[in-house]
This record gives structure tokens, sequence and C-alpha cells, in this order.
């Protein structure tokens, strides 16, 4: 893992704790065994990390046990995994303190003592709860308690992300939107109503970002349709956001949309009065030939463009004549 911030623990009970200890101890004996138990976080189906508590004989606030999880694993905000893999390890907990419904504590790195990591797992409704790495802007990891014997999993794929919410089924409303976006398209650009599908565009825009703030769209699937959706707005700041998550798509394993990661870049771009840099936006202007300009063609090679699914410069030019074909038939 990252090299830690250290952030200091609460070694003092609480007055209120101090007379929970004089005249109802039990109380607090009962809370800690709230906490014993194993502490299961699921990345999708899989388990990638747990933490095993146990009461420490004769204590009501302090309890032992270890995190397990894989050796490897790289995180910048606690949401996204990635390069996870090795072999299963314990990092046995070698210091904890209890106030209310959190507990804190410490683990530490087997193979080097020096090497420790302070963590923060507070209760939430029965069998539930959050656990935290204490480093600034680390997302609260949802945890939950289990009794089913459990084993940290072992078939990563190193080459991919995996998230919190992390699941292999699309949503269902975000594959209609976007079928639904495909489909007016499929007449033709020369035959399109714009009028008539700009409305409709921009509903749908409206009904994914609901699906975005509502947390609904979880697979590299859904965000590429979702990409697909805002390059087809109207603005600067619809492209944008397509391009994010677009970005997000390819970061959940979605390699297809990388395309589209070009894609919404090229428009944007555009979209402000600047050249685009890949050449996936055509322009088709009434009475004047199908351009790709204003277009900076020698900034991307052509090898980086086949790394993204975009065609070569030759191939685009093959693409630009056949548009020009099929408008001379629509006239």
């Amino acid at each position: 893992m990252q090299p830690m911030i250290r952030v200091g623990f609460l070694r003092r009970l609480s007055l209120a704790l101090l007379l929970g200890v004089m005249f109802g101890g039990s109380g607090l004996a009962q809370g800690t065994a709230d906490f014993a138990g194993d502490w299961v976080l699921r990345l999708g189906n899989r388990v990638f990390l747990v933490v095993s508590l146990s009461p420490v004989p004769g204590s009501t606030t302090t309890l032992t046990g270890s995190l397990v999880r894989p050796q490897h694993f790289s995180t910048n905000n606690g949401v996204g995994f990635s390069s996870i893999g090795g072999p299963v390890i314990h990092h046995p907990i070698v210091r904890s303190s209890r106030r209310e419904n959190c507990l804190s504590f410490t683990t530490q790195n087997p193979a080097d003592k020096n090497d420790e990591d302070d963590f923060q797992l507070c209760l939430g409704e029965p069998g539930r709860g959050t656990l935290r790495i204490l480093l600034p802007t680390f997302e609260l990891w949802p945890v939950s308690k289990e009794k089913e014997p459990w084993a940290v999993a072992t078939d990563w794929n190193s080459a991919r992300s995996y998230f919190l919410d992390d699941s292999n089924v699309s949503n269902a409303e975000m594959e209609q939107i976007f079928a639904a976006d495909q489909k007016e398209r499929e007449a033709g650009i020369e035959k399109i109503d714009w009028a008539v599908v700009g409305k409709a565009d921009a509903a749908r825009r409206q009904s994914t970002r609901q699906l975005l703030a509502d947390g609904k769209l979880h697979t590299g699937e859904d965000f590429e349709r979702a990409a697909f959706v805002f390059q087809h707005g109207s603005a600067p700041d619809d492209y944008l956001p397509a391009h994010t998550l677009a970005m997000v798509a390819v970061s959940r394993g979605q390699s297809s949309a990388l395309w589209i990661a070009a894609a919404t870049l090229d428009r944007y771009l555009n979209s402000i009065h600047q050249p685009q840099i890949y050449g996936t936006q055509f322009h088709f202007e009434p009475g004047k030939p199908t351009t790709q300009e204003p277009y900076n063609r020698g900034l991307i090679p052509d090898a980086l463009r086949r790394e993204l699914g975009v065609p070569s410069h030759a191939a685009q030019e093959e693409q630009r004549k056949q548009y020009e074909v099929e408008r001379s038939h629509t006239k």
C-alpha cells in the first residue's frame, strides 16, 4: 500500500464512558462484543479485505485480530482499486481503542514492523459498518459482519480496476436510453430531423444525469453508453462530461470506449473553436464538401490512433470520400 499519513488515536475514555464503567460496565462489554467477528469488504462478488476481531480478555475497550487482504493493490482514493494480486497476507492488529460506536486500530506489516496503517471501524445498522483508512480524502468502505466462512479472492485480473460499487450487471434503463439514441440516427445524417431529435437528445441526457446522480451506473458498458448520449449534446458542457464518462468506462475494463473517449475530446475541441486532434469529427454544411477541418493532423501519429481504435489518416480520407458519395445520392 502507499505510505500512510499517521493519525493519532484517542487513548483516553470520555467522562461518559468512565461513568459507564463505574455504573454499568456490562454496556461497554456488550459494545465490544458487537465489534467481534469478521468484517468483510467486497468488490462486486469478490472478497477483497476482511477485518477479524476478538475481545482482549479482561478489557472492555480493546480488541485484537488481523486485517487480511491481497499483498498488492493500488488506490488513489479508496474507491477504485487496481494492480490487485499476490498472495493473501494477514496484518496483525497491534493496537486498538474503542470509543462509543467506533474502534480505532493499527495494523502492522508482518514483513516490516515499522510499517503500520491506521484504520477506524464504525458500527451502523446491525451487521453493517464502515471501515476507513485514516488518510485524507479516502472514502468510507462499506463492510458487513459475516458468519459464513470466507476467503479473500485470489482470481483478480491485475490489468483491470475494481470498484466499491462493482457489478457485472448493466443498467437496463441506460441500455434503453442508448438504444433510442442510436435508433434515431439509423436513417443517416441527411435524413434526420434535428429539431425533433435534438429535443429527444436533451431528454435522454437528463435521464442519464439522474441515473448518475442516483448511483445507478456501475459497469463499463453503462458508462460507455452514457458517454455516447452526452456526445450527442449541443455544447462544451455536454462534451466534457461525455469524455469523462468514456474515461470511467475504460477504467472499468470497457476497452471499446477508447474510441468514444477520443471522439468526445475532438468534439469538445471543435466546440471551443480549436482543431480536433484525432480526426473523428466530420462536418457537413449544405453546398460545401465534407470536411474534418479544423484538424491538427500532425499532433497525434497513426500509431497512437490505432491504439484508440481511430482510423489512420488514409482511412479517414476514404471515409470522407464515402460521405461525399452518400450525400450526393440524397440531393
